[in-house]
């Protein structure tokens, strides 16, 4: 699914030169089988029991079949509704060939699966929806289902009738969920999160059901209703590409195409409570980006490229870092050893595994280890084993997705190289006709037998908040928050009193502020723990404490921040959510400003009130960075752009670009919707001095750029490299021109009105590097 990009260096093995009929095919590249097709093991299709039998894991672990075909088809997705049943969304008409013909034909489905006879594996399939075009999304709600095809999201009511499943109504919600990039840029993952929002990948959007009658948060607005709740929608951080997890916490992690598993050390929307304030959310990298793989994988995009593939020795062949990272997980089942808990998971389809790291708490910052280096948790020596999904189950285990496709890699960015190693394995034969779903567990331990909770009361539930399965505590909360019932709330607090563990503790908070029935008596007894994050969650969940208790808050918020880092970024930011606090905030700043996020997080807490903070400054106090950044309070850098300083001509151009960019040009993709850049992808453009020499920048367009580079003080090494454009048949050197002219004055970037770029100044760059083979590095300019 994902786009597969490779740092470029030197050639090798001399083959004649591939035909550029490809969109991803480059100028001057020279496609050469750096493996001889001989040496390169075939790439049969597998019945399941081989598949199973392909799959290698560490000692301990074990794989079992949940579902294959003719059961579930090209599944990309899955969710578990509260009586245990799997929901999948299968996306059956992906690159059924190179060429992708027929991928437009609304003829994916959303299918439910269920296993009747207790026995482990799936025996029942039924379909409910068989029209859809290339789903991509899909979620559990009160009352049915969220999904997504290629350009919107829908509402699917769930009936039963005469013992079986039924469709009720059947909505489109938001008819722009996925409106933007190509099939492997579009929004995906739609997370329940512990906030009661869902989140989504690949997208700066998040949705909230709310009871009829409920206020809508500020900032966010209703676009849809049924006679269950209605749903709004407001804009929350860029996150990631394919898939979207959490840990306990509510923290949000996600992955790029060519990193693994990277971890957000704030809860969502922490530092957006300032309304004229819009940092992005850091995302730090859980590990390195090596991989593993058990058989040699050269049918990878840029396999002939230098440093892509291992070239000697006993890995010869296989990949060298990750390029297809797929949904990640943070594993909190109960099956696996307590070791275990907590991990991060990132299956790679493009290398046919699944890695795992361990994530480590920093000051102000996630960071992780991979866990079985030189080896993995899950490998498989079948080409076909796609691995596209990893989910927290029921029964304690982790849910393995696997699309089981012999094409990976959209036609629109698929070379020439890796179309003959599809063809040479017949990897374009025999797909979108299978799929597996598998189950990852430790034997020596039991499995949990599911319960319907969705034939559970309200009263019922409490006990499963405090589940030692993730799924369990998720689905309890999910089923008592979306349902309104407030009357639990005395049960949950006495139990959230008597719960020992951290899942517990934070599960039971979490569920209280979904309710809103936040206390002042469990943010006091929980803001005073000794586990970090438990004392700071419990300090941002009350942030929905009653007015009449705000003064004890903020006597709660100072005690903490005098406790030191990094609780006292919690106090700075949840300060926002009460009148006054200035003082604390500045008691911050003074003492603590030179501490990760510290000004971010200060300046996010003063909420409303900047104005009245700034008043009470003396000077450059505290600093010139913090001044730097309240003068520039409502400005909007995301916004901002230098089009009206333009010419008409060069107006037409942004304006093209600005399309191009979001569009087939697929530069947002790597480089963020609001070019921030991306972890693991793309550098930033926000004063980016590669931008300035327009004949650097139309080098860069037509030939790519690999890292090591610096973009001002900021070093950047991603594992992807930046492709050019100068093979694309479909972009023309005015596109090029465009994309320049929109990137040089979009988000705060600026240049001479009479400085634009123009087509003819982009034809003479191509003219004059037309014997160019390979992309620059920074030591070429």
């Amino acid at each position: 699914m994902k786009r597969l990009l490779f740092p470029a260096l030197l050639l090798s093995l001399a083959t004649v030169a591939h035909a550029q009929t490809f969109q991803g095919d480059r100028a001057g590249h020279q496609m050469n089988d750096v493996i001889p097709k001989s040496e390169i093991p075939p790439a049969p299709v597998l019945n399941p029991e081989q598949g199973l039998q392909s799959l290698q894991v560490q000692p301990g672990f074990a794989v079992q079949l949940v579902a294959s075909e003719p059961q579930v088809f090209s599944p990309v997705a899955l969710a578990f509704d509260a009586a245990g049943r799997i929901w999948v969304a299968e996306m059956t008409t992906y690159m059924p060939d190179i060429q992708g013909k027929g991928e437009m034909k609304p003829e994916g489905n959303i299918a439910v699966l269920q296993d009747t006879d207790g026995d482990g594996r799936v025996d029942s399939r039924q379909v409910l929806i068989d029209n859809v075009m290339l789903p991509r999304t899909i979620s559990v709600v009160e009352g049915g289902l969220f999904y997504a095809d290629h350009q919107s999201l829908y509402f699917a009511e769930i009936k039963h009738k005469d013992g079986k499943i039924a469709l009720g109504a059947h909505d489109m919600v938001d008819a722009t969920y996925a409106a933007k990039g190509s099939v492997e840029h579009k929004p995906n993952g739609m997370l329940y999160g512990m906030d009661g929002w869902y989140y989504n990948a690949k997208s700066d959007q998040r949705y909230l059901t709310l009871a009829h009658d409920a206020t809508i948060p500020d900032g966010a607005d209703e676009i849809y209703r049924n006679q269950y709740w209605k749903l709004v929608r407001s804009n929350t951080d860029y996150r990631g590409q394919w898939g979207i997890t959490q840990d306990d916490f509510g923290r949000l992690y996600h992955n790029g195409n060519s990193s693994p598993i990277h971890g957000e050390y704030f809860r969502p929307g922490a530092l957006l409570k300032n309304p004229g304030f819009w940092p992005d959310m850091p995302a730090h990298s859980i590990g390195d980006n090596r991989v593993y793989p058990a058989r040699m994988t050269p049918g990878v995009n840029r396999g002939y490229m230098e440093g892509v593939l291992v070239r000697e020795g006993k890995d010869r062949g296989k990949l060298v870092n990750f390029t297809a990272a797929s949904a990640s997980l943070v594993y909190r089942g109960d099956n696996f050893p307590a070791q275990f808990y907590g991990l991060g998971l990132t299956p790679e389809p493009a290398a046919n595994l699944i890695s795992a790291r361990t994530i480590i708490e920093g000051e102000g910052k996630l960071s992780g280890e991979a866990l079985f280096a030189p080896g993995e948790l899950l490998t498989s020596t079948d080409e076909r084993f796609r691995p596209v999904g990893l989910y927290n189950a029921p029964d304690g285990s982790v849910y393995i997705v696997d699309m089981y496709q012999g094409i990976l890699q959209h036609k629109d960015f698929l070379t020439s190289y890796l179309a003959e190693q599809i063809k040479s394995r017949e990897l374009d034969k025999h797909n979108n006709t299978m799929g597996r779903i598998y189950r990852l567990h430790w034997p020596k331990a039991p499995l949990n037998k599911a319960p319907d909770l969705s034939s559970l009361n309200a009263e019922l539930l409490v006990p499963f908040i405090k589940h030692p399965n993730a799924w369990h505590r998720d689905t309890a909360r999910r089923l008592l928050v979306q349902r309104g019932a407030q009357e639990v709330a005395p049960a949950i607090r006495k139990q959230l009193q008597q719960s020992e563990t951290t899942y517990a503790q934070a599960n039971g908070l979490w569920t209280l502020y979904g309710l809103h029935a936040v206390d002042l008596q469990a943010v006091k007894h929980f803001i005073r723990s000794t586990d970090d994050r438990i004392a700071m969650l419990a300090a941002a969940v009350g942030e929905r404490l009653p007015e009449s208790d705000h003064k004890a808050y903020l006597k709660l918020l100072t005690s903490m921040a005098q406790q030191g880092y990094p609780r006292v970024l919690q106090a700075a930011i949840s300060v926002a959510a009460i009148d006054g606090g200035h003082e604390l905030s500045q008691w911050i700043l003074k003492n603590y400003l030179n501490k990760p996020y510290v000004r971010e997080a200060v300046i996010s807490g003063l909420g409303s009130e900047s104005a009245e903070f700034i008043k009470q400054l003396d000077g450059d106090y505290p600093d010139k960075q913090s001044q730097a950044l309240l003068a520039n309070l409502g400005k909007k850098r995301q916004d901002a752009n230098n089009r009206d300083s333009l010419s008409a001509a060069a107006q037409m151009l942004f304006d093209q670009g600005k399309q191009l960019y979001h569009g087939k040009g697929a530069c947002a993709g790597c480089h963020g919707e609001y070019g921030k850049g991306m972890p693991g992808l793309g550098p930033t453009f926000w004063d980016s001095q590669w931008l300035h020499n327009k004949q650097t920048l139309a080098k860069v367009l037509l030939h790519g750029l690999t890292g090591p580079i610096w973009v001002g003080p900021d070093y950047y090494n991603p594992a992807a490299v930046m492709p050019g454009f100068a093979a694309r048949e479909d972009i023309s050197d005015k596109d090029l021109a465009a994309i320049a002219v929109f990137i040089r004055n979009s988000w705060g970037n600026s240049v001479k009105a009479d400085d634009s770029f123009t087509p003819e100044e982009i034809a003479q760059v191509r003219r004059e590097t037309a014997d160019r083979n390979q992309p620059y590095t920074a030591k070429d300019f």
